[in-house]
């Protein structure tokens, strides 16, 4: 039976007035994003400004 582990994270970022300071946020999710993932993190969903990961566990 497979077992997983859970994480929700949040990844702040005030709204973006710019079209600059939009990619700047938009980096900052991808580099996050990618940090969780390398570390076996999958997202399952997104709700409300909170990321909810899963992976699965020995």
């Amino acid at each position: 039976m497979k077992k997983y582990e859970y994480k929700v994270a949040s990844i702040a970022a005030a709204p973006p007035m710019t079209a600059k300071q939009f990619e700047k946020v938009a980096q900052e999710y991808e580099t996050k994003l990618n940090e969780l993932g390398a570390d076996g993190w999958e997202l399952v969903q997104r709700k409300d400004g909170f990321f909810f990961f899963k992976r699965e566990t020995e």
